[in-house]
């Protein structure tokens, strides 16, 4: 039987099947190569363009002629960023891609999110102030009113209106906070607020329990940059003020103005005097 074996697989019938066999095998594979390479686009790859900054009312136009596809997947709030525009993408520009491929698009909300208004009444102005910024608001004007619990917020104010605690209300919004400066005439130092932007200043005035009374810019683009280079009253080791008093700031970004701003190294930090 082996030998019989043996020499069918030496006849001529059996190498004909053999070469038909592995010829159709060989036919099959390229057909699938073939119509996978047709189907997919093989080797057809385009270059990922930066969608970067795109507004939503433009990206029907924008992918028009570049064979790619987007999706609008999540939105972004961003208090400083153009409302709905591209922030993000995936892939990332320049990547190459098949054609038809789908871009994952992140774009800036163009409302920004709904929380609910913190109680800040009752708390210190300190931690009114930590909590305004935990929550993604923004601490506008501070007013000192004479009350027996010095320090104490009395009233939240957003535009000159009262606001409950739980009220709904959009991240970012200024709050304007009543406080407390006691029933004496206690004084505090001036603290010197040279060389700071308003962000810092604010802040170094809250610490004082003192507040911004008017503002000044040189040029509307100090509003943001801008350094103060004057504020009345003036600091000094003897300057004083009442708890609860206003700093008139100046801003500016004019490196001459800013270079001539008094020289406060030896003055006696006055956040440290006020809070030891």
């Amino acid at each position: 039987m082996f030998k019989g074996l043996l020499q069918f697989i030496k006849s001529k019938t059996f190498l004909i099947h053999l070469s038909v066999y592995i010829l159709t095998v060989i036919l099959i594979c390229w057909l699938i190569i073939s119509w996978l390479g047709s189907t997919t686009n093989h080797n057809e790859v385009v270059v990922v363009p930066d969608f970067s900054g795109i507004g939503l009312k433009e990206l029907d136009q924008f992918v028009a002629d570049k064979n790619l596809r987007y999706l609008v997947i999540d939105s972004l709030y961003s208090p400083k960023a153009k409302k709905g525009v591209v922030v993000k993408q995936e892939p990332e520009a320049n990547a190459e891609v098949k054609e038809g491929r789908t871009i994952y698009l992140y774009v800036t909300s163009v409302l920004p999110p709904s929380i609910q208004m913190p109680k800040l009444v009752d708390r210190s102005l300190r931690q009114a102030a930590a909590m305004i910024t935990t929550f993604g608001l923004r601490l506008g004007k501070t007013k000192f009113v004479a009350d027996q619990c010095a320090n104490c917020v009395l009233d939240q104010m957003v535009k000159g209106k009262k606001i409950a605690p739980g009220e709904k209300i959009e991240k970012g919004t200024v709050i304007d906070l009543i406080v407390g400066k006691g029933l004496s005439d206690e004084e505090v130092g001036i603290p010197c607020l040279y060389g700071l932007n308003r962000k810092e200043a604010l802040a170094k005035l809250t610490e004082a329990s003192l507040s911004i009374g008017s503002i000044s810019f040189d040029l509307e683009k100090d509003s943001v940059n801008g350094k103060v280079y004057r504020q009345i009253p003036n600091c000094s080791k003897e300057a004083k003020i009442n708890l609860g008093g206003t700093i008139d700031l100046y801003f500016t970004n004019d490196k001459n103005k800013l270079s001539s701003m008094p020289d406060t190294s030896t003055v006696k930090n006055n956040d440290d005097e006020n809070f030891d």
